[in-house]
């Protein structure tokens, strides 16, 4: 019973769908298979490409678009017109104005959905006889859409962009053949006789325009993934520097405890610290933030680092050693700076401290008292002043940079020098992560240095 109920409907839907085609009509219809062939294997074509490029997501509206002109092509050889055919045309027809929109990158196309009720209206009225009026109101409605999409695609487009909007140009101008009316003032027929056979030339221009837009877009995707790739070998070269720039193991200063956090933000940051005992029993500590990312950045630190213990042969004193870094960098930074603070630190506990722009640092959780001028790498006559002060034993110094200071919380609120306060007695790792715990934008370097007490 359920068989037969089955077999009732779905005849005579096939029979609607695919009627009786002699072999003369289907040989006539040759063009028809021949573009619908091509256009099945452009549209296998850009769904390969967006399963290996998925942030191109218009390869993926091009393939679905041309699977529907595709399909439609082959159910009009088997068929004619008949209501499926209708309908994947209006859906063709929606899915090619998104695809426009993304090939040509326009932006706020958001408004080119407000149609998509049109053409869903019109793949509903195809089933029904007595709506056939409607079956033209997507091609109607997206000449106007597809219209503006070239517009704005020539205006605010690259050079990309703008060649995509040519070719759908070419298919917009080739689209005017399908009107009554154009034939009707041109004495032009909607497809050209070629070997007795009838090539249309909206579905030839169909064709040429994928063609043309496929070879547009690996050419525009094959120079974004080589870009990426300089992008990642840079990056790359960067992190190699950097990481021979940051001290992997803290060295053994008799009578001080030093510990060191470093949290960069993203691939490459622009921090820096280096800790240096010297012959006499005392420590140098430098601290630092070079403005900018990647390989400039890095760069600039190795410079600077090379800078420091280059000097540190000849002084020991912070100022000296930050006017010689100053001078160094002149006329290198590229309009950028570096913000750096220098610690000299005694075994008996005399230390001086000079700053070039850095946050000064905190004693015993209150921060330190002490000259700050202006950072390396924007006035060569800059005069760096010294700060002396004497640390006692069990006194801790706690220095970091300003991605401690300026981290967000996602309500937009700094973690600021009070918090930076309050927590700078803690050990070095417990203050990176309650400030990355805060929200994380900048690269965090926390030191710490404490004075041990003397041993018996």
């Amino acid at each position: 019973m359920t068989v037969s109920l089955l077999m009732a409907v779905t005849v005579p839907l096939m029979q609607q769908l695919f009627p009786p085609v002699s072999l003369i009509e289907q040989v006539q219809r040759t063009p028809t298979l021949i573009f619908g062939t091509l256009q099945c294997c452009l549209a296998a074509t850009f769904i390969a490409l967006w399963r290996s490029a998925r942030d191109y997501r218009v390869f993926s509206t091009l393939g679905f678009f041309y699977a529907c002109v595709g399909t439609e092509q082959f159910l009009q050889y088997f068929g004619g017109y008949n209501p499926l055919v209708w309908s994947l045309r209006a859906i063709a027809v929606a899915l090619l104005m998104e695809a426009a929109g993304d090939a040509m990158q326009v932006p706020r196309r958001g408004w080119t959905r407000l149609f998509w009720p049109v053409y869903l209206f019109a793949g509903i009225a195809a089933w029904i006889p007595s709506m056939a009026w409607a079956n033209d109101l997507p091609a109607i409605f997206s000449e106007v859409v597809l219209g503006i999409l070239v517009v704005q695609g020539f205006r605010r487009g690259n050079r990309t962009d703008r060649m995509v909007a040519a070719a759908f140009t070419f298919h917009l101008v080739v689209r005017l053949t399908i009107s009554s009316n154009f034939q009707r003032l041109t004495g032009m027929k909607n497809y050209a006789t070629i070997g007795g056979w009838q090539w249309q030339y909206t579905t030839s221009g169909i064709t040429v325009l994928g063609a043309a837009t496929l070879a547009i877009l690996v050419r525009d995707l094959i120079h974004d993934r080589s870009e990426k790739q300089r992008l990642s070998a840079e990056l790359a070269a960067s992190r190699a520097v950097q990481q021979v720039l940051i001290p992997e193991a803290i060295p053994d200063v008799p009578g001080f405890q030093i510990q060191s956090v470093y949290k960069p933000y993203g691939e490459v940051g622009g921090d820096f610290f280096q800790i240096m005992p010297r012959p006499d029993g005392s420590v140098l500590v430098a601290i630092g933030d070079v403005s900018g990312k990647g390989m400039p950045a890095a760069m600039m630190v190795s410079l600077l680092v090379g800078t420091l213990h280059a000097l540190i042969e000849s002084t020991t004193s912070p100022a000296q050693l930050l006017a010689g870094m100053n001078r160094c960098i002149q006329r290198r930074s590229y309009s950028g700076f570096t913000t750096c603070l220098i610690l000299h630190a005694s075994a008996d506990g005399t230390a001086t401290v000079a700053n070039a722009g850095h946050i000064p640092p905190y004693r015993n959780g209150v921060e330190l008292q002490s000259q700050n001028n202006l950072p390396l790498g924007l006035d060569a006559r800059t005069v760096y002043l010294e700060s002396a002060f004497h640390l006692d034993a069990g006194d801790r110094l706690t220095l970091v940079t300003d991605g401690v200071v300026e981290e967000r919380s996602r309500t937009g609120e700094l973690f600021g020098f009070e918090r930076t306060a309050a927590i700078s007695g803690q050990a070095a790792e417990m203050v990176a992560q309650t400030a990355q715990a805060f929200g994380q934008e900048d690269d965090i370097t926390v030191l710490t240095v404490a004075r041990m007490a003397a041993t018996a």
